[in-house]
């Protein structure tokens, strides 16, 4: 509920201020396990990719957000959880992977931390690894523009990546993060 009157509210504030776009928001599943991985170039972007699916989405944050008494209280209302940011966080990784375990959907910023250039940074493996793990699809996403009234962002879905089917052809969790990098970079140079 808590969740939902938020999203609205959100949703209301973003339209208002920013020129949005989305483009293949049919591509998102309706159900079963879904990890969204995009590029991340604000920290406005966790907010748009939430309010531009129809379902209840999961959120890493940065583990010092969860100690300002306010924000914290918030975030964690609302399927954000913390994240060791800089190594690898267990809690995080094994709290993914119950989230997606239970059939719900995840976005994560595989970057690690937000572009300065607006060109895709190397990924982490964290979100190949929970995917994995869970049998999650992988859905890439693109974030294109500038968060303003003139320019507008574009919020670009891709096509999911089956993950149980990549591992049955062989592929390594490494060889599905050059895969996720590689769709992103095709939906960021793609009209």
């Amino acid at each position: 509920m808590f969740y939902t009157i938020a999203k609205n509210l959100v949703k209301s504030y973003y339209h208002t201020r920013f020129k949005i776009r989305v483009v293949g928001k049919d591509r998102v599943p309706k159900d079963g396990p879904v990890v969204v991985c995009s590029n991340h170039i604000s920290e406005y972007d966790p907010p748009l990719v939430g309010i531009s699916v129809d379902r209840d989405m999961s959120f890493f944050a940065k583990s010092e957000l969860f100690k300002i008494p306010v924000l914290g209280y918030l975030i964690s209302h609302l399927n954000a959880f913390p994240v060791e940011r800089g190594k690898s966080d267990r809690a995080a990784l094994k709290k993914s992977i119950e989230v997606l375990g239970e059939g719900n959907m995840l976005c994560m910023f595989p970057e690690g931390s937000r572009s300065s250039s607006g060109k895709l940074q190397d990924l982490q493996q964290g979100a190949s690894f929970v995917a994995v793990k869970s049998g999650a699809n992988i859905v890439p996403a693109a974030i294109k523009g500038s968060y303003d009234r003139k320019k507008g962002i574009t919020l670009v879905f891709g096509k999911p990546i089956d993950t149980k089917q990549l591992i049955e052809q062989g592929m390594t969790r490494k060889d599905v993060t050059l895969k996720i990098t590689e769709d992103i970079n095709n939906l960021l140079f793609s009209d």
